[in-house]
């Protein structure tokens, strides 16, 4: 015999459970062979829980994750998604593929979300039927159905624990809550990074609304004690995070907020899964920010009908808070306009200023729209006296259609190159094609090899000399990468293959492999790694001057010269196609002692130094008064040499 509270349980969770499987239909069918939305981020995120599964987090094998090879800590420029390993890690290890674990979360993030926000609707109303407008109204919002490829916003069941953790704290006092409320919003963080900016004003405001701070401040102080306490874990992780990004000088510009910021027409875009409304273009891919008619209708007719409750207040302003935060940044700073640009007002608070995508705030907004909804139903309940079923089941009818798709999108993910043992590198191509990054990210779960592709939320120089070095057909590139190992070539089978084609076939070292449907694949065999040579320290500067082309340098005296450093600054496009060093005794008779394609040390200088990018010609220690380079399109001090 079940018990009323069990039966307060196991109903909601047994009902989510078939929405979220009926609102995915047909991808149950498919758990282990297809994947949703377009082939961007879902074989990305895929790629990244498999490692989650095969490195314990935390270490630094962890954060060097195997792609954008040969960099070290890749993970850094992405999401970790480490709060989602205790799901789907055993999973992984019990023999489930990456795919499967990545389709279970999928559709158990639909369940667990619907099911938290029922709880919290529920504490708010003591109303069974308001209950599930709330959790329905959060699982299938329009907003979270246009974020279908993005699961680190789907998994947001945590965010709604966290509210329910806060409300029943302030009701009984209990500390179990406080923990709770710590390891919602822990979690929460570990599973969405943008949860570490989206959800703190939330919070804060929540607090600052409800406490009654004359007589109760302790709770408020109690609460912030196991806010701090449990975002001690995310330290570590944020400085990493800080580190990696700022030594490789990566920082988003104000004009890629701007653009990933919301319109007001975006509020009336709807995703294009969505089936029942019209489709108006949005602004940007992350603009389908439609709220959905029918909590808008729900709540203005609570407003209409009085009603006064302090919670329905306190989550209708922070829905319009947080969905006018998602309206970006200013494009000039602080000004006039930042009276209509609210996100001016914090953008200076640290981690703000990186934020790509303000539109993600609507994440919060879809989760108060739910809460104030469901107290809009209660009460509605409560002074309508006449057709209350007619009307509920005109608003459960309503949220059903508003977030219901004709069917999951799915794509077949690409296939794995079974011609390829695991001895090696991988290089795709054609490098500037994202998705031959992600396919080529996604098939390495197969070979297991380290890919010099990638694909996160920056792209880091070491990439960009790569394609720098690629675009140039410097064959030297293909050299540097397969010092000690081999370097697998995939040409994948899209719009530029032939040309593609045509380069590794003129590689003398290039031997084709296999060909399938997703593409050629050629095995260059490893490259012996040039001989140590030991430089000693700078020579006094030179006076250097540009002449027809040519950086002079005039040392003052013959000397013996080891070795010359091109600091470029990231300026690769003013390097020549073959770097050419020439030295004299007299300025007069020149004599050549160096030609050497860029694109190898310019490799060697990103992973050392990725701000400058110094590219260095060891030289056979040549006696010589003047040394010229023909780079004559940098600055006369971007040169230095060096003695023995």
């Amino acid at each position: 015999m079940i018990s009323n509270a069990g039966r307060r349980v196991l109903v909601p969770a047994a009902a989510y459970l078939v929405l979220a499987i009926a609102w995915s239909w047909p991808l149950p069918l498919h758990l282990s062979n297809r994947f949703t939305s377009d082939p961007g981020d879902p074989l990305l995120i895929t790629y990244l829980l498999w490692w989650n599964a095969h490195a314990v987090p935390l270490t630094r094998a962890w954060w060097s994750a195997p792609f954008f090879w040969p960099m070290t800590d890749a993970l850094a420029l992405t999401e970790h998604f480490a709060g989602l390993s205790p799901i789907l890690t055993p999973i992984q290890w019990l023999g489930g593929s990456p795919l499967l674990a990545y389709n279970i979360i999928l559709i158990c993030a639909t369940w667990w979300s619907g099911l938290a926000a029922h709880a919290l609707a529920r504490r708010l109303t003591r109303h069974e039927v308001a209950a599930y407008c709330g959790g329905m109204a959060f699982a299938f919002a329009p907003y979270r159905v246009s974020q279908l490829g993005h699961l680190q916003i789907f998994s947001a069941w945590w965010l709604p624990v966290a509210l329910w953790a806060l409300h029943a704290y302030y009701e009984d006092r209990k500390p179990r809550w406080l923990a709770l409320f710590g390891l919602a919003w822990l979690m929460q963080t570990l599973t969405n990074g943008y949860s570490v900016f989206l959800v703190p004003p939330l919070l804060l405001a929540w607090t600052l609304w409800f406490t009654a701070w004359r007589t109760e401040a302790r709770r408020a102080l109690a609460v912030f004690g196991a806010w701090v306490l449990f975002s001690i874990p995310l330290v570590p992780i944020l400085l990493e995070y800080h580190g990696v990004q700022r030594h490789l000088g990566l920082m988003r510009p104000r004009s890629e907020m701007i653009v990933y910021s919301a319109h007001w027409s975006a509020f009336a875009s709807v995703a294009p899964q969505l089936w029942f409304w019209p489709k108006l273009p949005p602004s940007s891919s992350e603009a389908y920010m439609f709220p959905g008619l029918t909590v808008t209708v729900l709540i203005i007719a609570a407003a209409v009908m009085r009603l006064r409750r302090r919670a329905f207040a306190f989550y209708v302003v922070a829905a319009l808070a947080t969905a006018w935060l998602c309206t970006g940044p200013t494009r000039n700073g602080f000004s006039l306009a930042s009276l209509w640009h609210p996100y001016d007002w914090i953008v200076w608070l640290p981690g703000f200023n990186g934020i790509r995508v303000p539109a993600r705030f609507f994440l919060v907004t879809a989760l108060c729209l739910a809460a104030a909804a469901a107290l809009a139903l209660a009460h509605l309940d409560t002074v309508i006296r006449r057709g209350r079923r007619i009307g509920a089941g005109i608003v459960f009818a309503g949220l059903a259609v508003e977030g219901a798709m004709p069917g999951m999108p799915m794509g077949v993910p690409p296939g794995n190159f079974a011609s390829m043992p695991a001895d090696g590198r991988v290089l795709a191509v054609p490098f500037d094609n994202p998705y031959v990054h992600i396919n080529a990210m996604y098939q390495s779960i197969g070979h297991r090899m380290p890919v010099v592709n990638g694909h996160a939320g920056y792209v880091p120089p070491v990439a960009n000399v790569i394609q720098w070095a690629l675009r140039r057909r410097d064959p030297s590139i293909l050299t540097e990468l397969r010092r000690g190992r081999p370097l697998y070539v995939v040409i994948a089978s899209v719009e530029g293959a032939d040309w593609w084609t045509r380069f590794i076939d003129a590689q003398s070292e290039a031997e084709l492999v296999g060909v399938s449907g997703g593409g050629r694949v050629y095995r260059m065999g490893p490259a012996a790694y040039p001989r140590l040579v030991a430089v000693g320290a700078a020579l006094p500067r030179p006076n250097v001057t540009s002449r027809d082309g040519w950086l002079v340098a005039d040392l003052g005296l013959v000397q013996t010269v080891r070795a010359l450093d091109i600091r470029t600054d990231g300026n690769l496009v003013r390097l020549p196609a073959t770097i050419r060093i020439e030295t004299s005794t007299d300025a007069t008779q020149w004599s050549a002692v160096l030609e050497q394609a860029p694109g190898g040390p310019a490799l060697i200088g990103v992973l050392a130094e990725p701000l400058s990018i110094p590219l260095r010609m060891i030289l056979p220690d040549v006696r010589a008064r003047y040394v010229r380079l023909n780079a004559g399109r940098f600055h006369t001090d971007a040169i230095t040499l060096f003695g023995p």
